[in-house]
């Protein structure tokens, strides 16, 4: 397998992240490419050409396998010392996050005070400003003025957000002395 392009990752990222109109669809999208990256992690780390280490692998990673589910290969990952413990506790949170966009469905908004507070959870967003909705904003007098104001914090959490992804996923491809 070559070698990706870090730079072309990065700007995959932020393309695929921006694109997103909804939470839900954004917090799909950051699933899958958590899922994507850790594949590659693995697939750097596991899938070697020598024939033994494939023939006990490769049934590992199958879509039936034990390592088949991303909770499990990030266990694993963490296990070997591939992942710190604030990226793998981030990574958890955000699986979390698509699990609960997904239950409250598609209507869930970024400005919603339950997601930002498990926003504000993931370690990687403690280094930007605590975001949070400001409840007075209903009390303006012009519905442009709040509306903007609404379209600036929904950008900067999804900023945030896309910075925080991006500073994840480039930990998973770090080198090691196993891949």
């Amino acid at each position: 397998m070559p070698k990706f392009s870090r730079l072309k990752f990065d700007i995959d990222i932020v393309e695929t992240l921006s694109e997103a109109e909804t939470a839900y669809v954004f917090f799909t999208a950051s699933f899958d490419l958590f899922e994507d990256a850790i594949d590659i992690l693995i697939q750097n780390v596991f899938k070697k050409d020598d024939y033994a280490v494939k023939y006990a692998v490769d049934p590992l990673l199958s879509n039936d396998g034990p390592l088949a589910h991303l909770a499990i290969r990030l266990k694993l990952l963490y296990g070997l010392g591939l992942l710190s413990q604030d990226a793998y506790q981030d990574i958890e949170k955000f699986i979390a996050l698509k699990e609960f966009v997904q239950s409250e469905g598609e209507s869930i908004a970024f400005l919603s005070a339950s997601l930002l507070v498990r926003i504000n959870a993931i370690s990687a967003m403690a280094e930007m400003i605590p975001l949070y909705v400001d409840d007075n904003q209903a009390e303006e007098s012009s519905n442009f003025v709040v509306q903007m104001k609404l379209d600036h914090n929904r950008q900067v959490i999804k900023s945030s957000l896309i910075l925080a992804i991006t500073e994840i996923i480039k930990e998973l491809h770090k080198d090691t002395s196993l891949s």
